[in-house]
């Protein structure tokens, strides 16, 4: 009658890591999209061996025109996945105003800082982009740099106000701090 099925375990396996699988699947989406971004290959590059390295003499059981295209494919689904799970760790961490949800909150907000300070701005031209990963991103096209742009911005802006709800919480319970 207790037994749990494996199903449930992973769900609640799931639902108390929210916070380490966010952060570990935006980590592992940031990355390898940054890698295969700053290698120059593009999805018109789609099975073309682009690696500017020398191959080695180990046969590697992927090929590596593939490597590319399967680290795209994955990291973009991941950190995609990864930030609605931290973003979920803040909004329903924040009602109770969790340590997990400060957490989550500062995370967010470092992942949305930087890439709105560092990040491809899609309004701006592709020319006037200082470093050459940026006009890479762009090169993706203007769907997937704006993907990237307006995800910084709701990322920013969630752990914003969840600091600023955190940082109230905190001087109400400390008032001595001020």
């Amino acid at each position: 009658m207790n037994q749990t099925t494996l199903r449930h375990r992973i769900v609640d396996y799931i639902a108390d890591q929210r916070l380490s699988l966010g952060l570990l699947l935006a980590a592992y989406g940031t990355f390898y999209l940054a890698t295969v971004i700053t290698s120059g290959w593009t999805p018109a590059d789609w099975g073309i061996d682009t690696f500017k390295i020398a191959p080695f003499t180990v046969q590697a059981l992927i090929p590596r025109s593939a490597v590319n295209p399967i680290f795209f494919v994955t990291s973009l689904p991941a950190l995609l996945i990864g930030t609605i799970l931290l973003c979920n760790v803040d909004i329903c961490g924040l009602r109770a105003l969790t340590p997990e949800s400060r957490h989550a909150a500062i995370f967010l907000t470092i992942f949305g800082f930087a890439y709105v300070v560092v990040g491809a701005w899609p309004p701006q031209n592709k020319v006037d982009f200082p470093w050459e990963w940026q006009k890479q991103i762009v090169s993706y096209g203007s769907f997937f740099a704006w993907t990237l742009y307006a995800l910084s911005l709701i990322v920013l802006a969630i752990g914003v106000v969840s600091l600023y709800v955190h940082s109230k919480d905190y001087r109400r319970r400390h008032p001595e701090d001020d």
